[in-house]
């Protein structure tokens, strides 16, 4: 593909935009998350492996989980990365990876790492105080056979609220307006501002941690999908995208650029990144009537121009 095709798929709504078949989308996604949820486990047993390495040569137990906790995030971040590079080079045949990833990678690694360091260090500490959670697996009974829903669903709740809060309050916006600014996006380009992420830890990770025991075995697929959907959301692959009725229930990558929008009528519209309907309960949604991928960014706002700004930029008076 030449660099002037590079360029116009990246800016251009996709031609080949006619609605996703259910078939082609059970096959493209039942291929993605097995292969996403083999890649995970494959990491988790690495990372278990690393942790008692690194505590076998005399470090403290804290150190060791905080190295192992880095090897989980940083290889599930290049792994799914790669994973729908290797979708996008398949279905789009998208040449130039450099160009499309590298810079995701960069800020998207270095959010990783904070945010791991922080929670690491946060949990360290609070578990100093041996608070258990309020509720635990072994009390749900069989309501634990639902669980992985009604857990997916709070989740999704609490993410919409904070969500438009990043999007109303002057100052979280600060930290948001980052991930506006990003052009012609995927899966690389789906980073935030370490800030926020350090901000849905506090408001998001940390009470649900303390509020339920999760049941891993019963929502491990569920929470694969969960992880994946980040990187999905912000990926331009109209082979990827849902048949148009599941957008009823669940967000796609379509329905999520209308967030991302340059256009005004789209802005505060599809703040949900899980669970379309929260977005139709509270007046917020703006359904596809389209399957095209619309230029994405904040006119006026300039792009993050290297790390050392990617680091500061909502502290300064040009955030």
């Amino acid at each position: 593909m030449t660099a002037k095709n590079l360029l116009s798929s990246e800016t251009e709504p996709a031609e080949n935009t006619r609605p996703r078949s259910f078939v082609r989308f059970a096959l493209t996604f039942g291929v993605l998350l097995i292969a996403a949820e083999g890649i995970l486990r494959l990491i988790g047993k690495v990372q278990t492996e690393i942790g008692w390495a690194v505590f076998d040569l005399g470090v403290s137990f804290e150190l060791a989980g905080l190295v192992a906790a880095l090897t989980n995030g940083l290889f599930s971040l290049l792994a799914l990365v790669t994973l729908f590079a290797f979708f996008e080079w398949r279905q789009m045949r998208f040449a130039n990876f450099r160009d499309r990833y590298a810079e995701g990678l960069l800020y998207g690694t270095t959010a990783l790492v904070i945010a791991t360091l922080l929670q690491t260090l946060a949990f360290a500490w609070l578990y100093r105080f041996e608070i258990e959670p309020l509720f635990k697996s072994d009390d749900l009974g069989v309501m634990l056979i639902a669980f992985p829903i009604i857990y997916m669903v709070v989740v999704g709740f609490f993410e919409y609220w904070l969500h438009r809060a990043l999007h109303d309050v002057p100052l979280l916006w600060r930290l948001h307006a980052i991930h506006h600014q990003i052009e012609n996006m995927n899966a690389a380009r789906s980073y935030s501002h370490w800030a926020q992420d350090t901000l849905y830890l506090a408001v998001i990770t940390i009470p649900l941690v303390f509020l339920i025991e999760s049941p891993q075995q019963t929502i491990a697929l569920l929470t694969t999908f969960y992880l994946i959907s980040n990187y999905y959301m912000h990926t331009d692959n109209p082979n990827m995208s849902f048949p148009p009725i599941m957008r009823h229930i669940l967000a796609d990558n379509i329905y999520h650029h209308y967030h991302h929008s340059r256009a005004i009528e789209h802005w505060g519209r599809n703040y949900c990144s899980f669970f379309s309907f929260y977005d139709r309960i509270f007046g917020t949604q703006h359904m596809p009537n389209d399957e095209d991928f619309h230029p994405t960014g904040i006119d006026g706002y300039r792009p993050i121009s290297g790390w050392r700004d990617y680091l500061v930029r909502p502290f300064t008076r040009d955030g």
